[in-house]
């Protein structure tokens, strides 16, 4: 029996020692070559420290390319394609417009993130996971630069291995990339001058074919890069369907299942699982999903989740990204099928994100509903009035009157304290009535405030009333006119005078009466009401100096509210007044008013008199409206439904021209014709006019020169072609140059048409249509009379 045991022994030992040699020559394919060794892998007579540019092409050319840019792996037509391309082959399955119209994934939290991840190509990545396994087909660069300058693309063969020509196999396979750079730069760098610089990198990573199944848009093999997970392998096959799971994607090799991914752990922490890399015929099953719930409402991010049986409403508050800042969370609403019926229940989620060992339940098809909260303060007070700082304040607990007026700054020095208003509830709209307290505040200012009875709770929505004392009373004012720099209202203050209000209202003109300044006063202090009593209209006359002293007696008056102080003008001071003479006078311009009572004459003479050629007949008065003539008065404008003025006949003349007769004037001085002239008045002279008008009912209206031995208007009419249509005969008028115009006077059937001047105008007016009656009669009176006077003549004889 012991010798059975000591040959099992010695067995045992032969086999591991035959393991460990080979795993430590397998070790040494992997470890940095002797000086020796590498010797002997050297062309005879090289010295690879002191090889120059042109030698690095010969000596680490890669040995598995039969030529440069061909390599023996490529003997795959399919492989060499995609290794040529160095892009992805999108699977022939794939349906690019992929999807069922239906669904869409944006409804459903996290199953966008495979759209995402089909919309890159991670196989162009320039700088690979530092984990990833090297395998058959991988590309690894290596550059030099610096001591000499040489760059390869270095394929790993189907042995695991890449191949530089003079430095022998180097055994990558399984490694990840990080070992394998550090393993490569060791045996470059160890030949290499030591001024050469070495980058290594990862050139096109090898293709592989991975199955995907279960709840995907495309279920099939797709082909994709070494580099991809099962998020781009999902999102290449189209996504998850409406029913696919995205807490429970399997990840299978060989049968068993080697990673589990939940597509939320990952989109709520970050963390991707395990860094497991797809292997060729991987295959990536969706599974259905266990229970879909719809979020609603004033949640963060309103829409579908997945949950696990285990996860209830606190999950889906952690996944959603929990509840808006103002959501009803104390009654939030889940609505389920229960029993072939609906139903709803209320559900405290307040109360159990508190407790760390409550939840809810959720099932699937569950809505989960959280409202609004009620829009409106109900912790405020509202206090308005003569408080420093009036508006809405919050109402505390035993929170009294006094505390909210001097939380909203106190009271100001117009706060009338006899009375103030709390109306309760009055904030709150919803309230349709509410009750008034009435407090006194005589005793805010007391230092022991607070026991006083007029110190009440306030409530919440209440609002408080306070007045100001101006309320109470009329601004008070007086009034001053006449011959001061500034009229009208100026306000009264206490102990105000006479001479206050001169001073104020920028002292007296040049042309006030000093000697008189009345003051009319209609209300007198009542000592014993302290306030006013309306007393009859008195009048009161003063004296005051230009220097705006005044006399004795004036200096002791003292106004009362709405007096009214008139500065009188002094009769003897007048500014100078001028009339513009106009047209073709000697030396036209301006003249100043010898005295009130000069005439027009007067002004012709100082003017040099007329010119020759001037229409004496023609002259014009413009002379200005004033506000306080009678027609201004009395006829005041009226409007249309538009708004627009209506003139009337009697204000618009007064805008016209006015028509003087200066022949007269001149002929017969200080005569009813030789006017007065006022301030302002302008005279136009005009020349002579040598033409006639001729307008209205002619058969051509024109202008005609005149001829003085034709002053007959007959005359002119015929020059214009005649009457025309329906000419109103009996009132043809003529207008002068000057404004003036005659009309037609009429001796029975006979018209006496006035004389035509010099710039007249014949007006040919249009004769009604209801005339015509009256012309037949007339055309029957003119036949029947020479009928009556030859029976008269025979009737005598």
């Amino acid at each position: 029996m012991q010798c059975i045991f000591k040959f099992l022994v010695k067995k045992f030992a032969v086999v591991l020692f035959s393991i460990t040699f080979l795993s430590l020559s397998a070790y040494s394919q992997n470890t940095e070559p002797s000086s020796q060794s590498l010797k002997e892998l050297l062309p005879a007579g090289v010295d690879p420290t002191q090889l120059t540019k042109s030698g690095f092409d010969s000596y680490f050319k890669d040995n598995n390319q039969s030529k440069k840019g061909t390599d023996r792996s490529k003997e795959n037509p399919v492989i060499a394609k995609r290794l040529e391309n160095k892009t992805l082959d999108k699977d022939s399955i794939l349906n690019e417009n992929g999807g069922t119209l239906m669904y869409s994934p944006k409804k459903t939290y996290g199953a966008n993130v495979f759209q995402n991840a089909a919309m890159y190509d991670i196989g162009e990545l320039s700088t690979p996971p530092l984990d990833y396994p090297i395998g058959v087909g991988d590309h690894i660069v290596v550059a030099l630069w610096g001591g000499g300058e040489y760059q390869e693309d270095y394929v790993v063969a189907r042995d695991g291995a890449i191949f530089p020509n003079s430095l022998g196999k180097i055994s990558v396979q399984g490694l990840t990339f990080e070992m394998a750079r550090s393993l490569i730069y060791a045996r470059f760098k160890s030949v290499v001058p030591a001024s050469t610089n070495i980058q290594i990198t990862l050139g096109a990573p090898r293709t592989i074919n991975v199955n995907v199944g279960g709840e995907v848009e495309s279920p099939g093999p797709v082909t994709v890069s070494a580099f991809s997970n099962a998020y781009n392998v999902i999102g290449l096959a189209g996504g998850v369907t409406e029913f696919g799971s995205l807490r429970n994607i399997q990840v299978k090799r060989n049968g068993k299942i080697i990673e589990t991914i939940d597509v939320y752990k990952y989109l709520a922490s970050g963390e991707m699982q395990s860094r497991i890399y797809l292997q060729n015929n991987d295959f990536v099953f969706v599974s259905n999903e266990v229970m879909k719930v719809l979020a609603t409402g004033q949640f963060k991010r309103p829409m579908y989740y997945q949950l696990k049986k285990d996860e209830g409403i606190k999950a889906l508050i952690k996944f959603s990204g929990g509840f808006t800042s103002d959501a009803l969370t104390s009654a939030v609403k889940v609505i389920r099928n229960e029993n072939e019926d609906q139903v709803i229940h209320d559900v405290n989620v307040t109360a159990i994100i508190k407790l760390s060992n409550q939840d809810y339940e959720l099932k699937d098809g569950d809505v989960v509903r959280a409202d609004l909260i009620k829009v409106g303060l109900v912790n405020k007070v509202e206090i308005k009035g003569p408080v420093k700082y009036p508006g809405t304040y919050e109402i505390r607990k035993n929170d009294h009157l006094f505390d909210v007026i001097n939380r909203a700054g106190g009271i100001t020095k117009s706060t009338y304290l006899s009375r103030a208003y709390i109306f309760r509830g009055a904030g709150d709209s919803t309230s349709i009535k509410s009750d008034r307290l009435e407090v006194d505040l005589s005793d805010f200012q007391n230092s022991n405030n607070g026991s006083s009875i007029n110190n009440v709770i306030l409530m919440p929505n209440d609002i408080v009333q306070l007045f100001s004392s101006n309320e109470f009373g009329d601004q008070q004012f007086v009034d001053i006119f006449g011959e001061v720099r500034k009229e009208g209202h100026v306000r009264k203050y206490g102990g105000m005078n006479l001479q206050d209000l001169l001073y104020l209202s920028g002292g007296l003109k040049q042309s006030a009466e000093y000697g008189r300044l009345e003051i009319s006063s209609i209300v007198d202090i009542d000592p014993a009401r302290q306030g006013l009593k309306p007393t009859r209209n008195i009048i009161r006359s003063y004296a005051i100096q230009s220097n705006l002293e005044l006399d004795s007696a004036a200096a002791k008056v003292i106004l009362k509210p709405y007096d009214q102080v008139f500065v009188r003008k002094n009769p003897t001071f007048e500014l100078q007044q001028n009339i513009q003479i106009l047209g073709l006078i000697k030396y036209a311009g301006y003249y100043p008013r010898l005295n009130r009572y000069e005439r027009l004459s007067s002004y012709i003479k100082r003017a040099g008199g007329i010119l020759e050629n001037a229409n004496i007949g023609g002259a014009i008065l413009f002379r200005k409206k004033l506000d306080f003539l009678r027609e201004k008065i009395l006829y005041k404008p009226k409007k249309d439904s538009l708004g627009n003025l209506i003139k009337d006949s009697a204000i618009l003349n007064l805008e016209e021209p006015v028509s003087i007769d200066l022949y007269s004037a001149i002929k017969y001085q200080n005569s009813a014709y030789d006017i007065i002239l006022q301030e302002n008045d302008v005279v136009y002279i005009p020349e002579i006019n040598p033409f006639i008008t001729v307008r209205g009912k002619v058969q051509s209206p024109l202008k005609i020169t005149f001829d003085k031995e034709h002053a007959n208007l007959n005359y002119y009419i015929d020059k214009a072609g005649g009457f025309g249509v329906r000419p109103w005969r009996k009132r043809i008028y003529v207008t002068y140059a000057n404004g003036k115009s005659k009309q037609t006077r009429n001796v029975l059937f006979f018209h006496l048409y006035p004389k035509v001047e010099e710039g007249a105008t014949i007006t040919v007016p249009t004769r009604p249509e209801n005339k015509d009656f009256t012309n037949a009669l007339a055309t029957a009176a003119t036949t029947a009379i020479p009928l009556i006077i030859t029976y008269l003549i025979f009737k005598i004889k």
